[in-house]
Formats: C-alpha cells, structure tokens, sequence
C-alpha cells in the first residue's frame, strides 16, 4: 500500500478494520497526518480510484482535516480517537 511505504502505520488500518488511537499515541497519529499531506498529489494520483484524480485528491485532503481536527479535540482533551 503507497500510504504505507511513506511510513503511516495508523490510517492503513482503515483498511481492515476500526482505528482506535490511544490518548497517548495521537501526536504521531498528527503527525502521520501531516506526513500523508505533504504526499497529497502523489497518494492521490498514485492510486487507483473511480474518480478522476483531482477529485480524489480533495477526498483526501477533506478527510484528513476531519480526522485532525478530531485528533486535535483528542488532544486538547486527552483522550484517543475512534474512526469506524
């Protein structure tokens, strides 16, 4: 899996199941966020999707600002977060 061999070891879990972040685990899981943005146009173009690449790209890039906001609430709280 691309996101994977960028380093994400959180979100590829996706995958396969729920993720479940632990309070202490969501500054890498922020920082895995901010990891896969910086990689945005190539996970975007270099996968294969029913959408042209552009819209999948915005996909992305709209799902990882909810989850880090959600992790950013985690984190102003200490607590973890849950993505189904």
């Amino acid at each position: 899996m691309l996101v994977r061999s960028l380093g994400a070891r959180f979100l590829p879990v996706l995958a396969d199941r729920n993720l479940e972040v632990e309070a202490d685990q969501v500054p890498g899981f922020l920082r895995e966020i901010t990891l896969l943005r910086a990689h945005l146009d190539l996970i975007a173009f270099g996968t294969k999707h029913p959408q042209t690449a552009e819209e999948h790209r915005e996909q992305i890039q709209l799902r990882l600002r909810i989850t880090e906001e959600a992790a950013l609430r985690a984190l102003g709280t200490g607590g973890g977060v849950l993505i189904r």
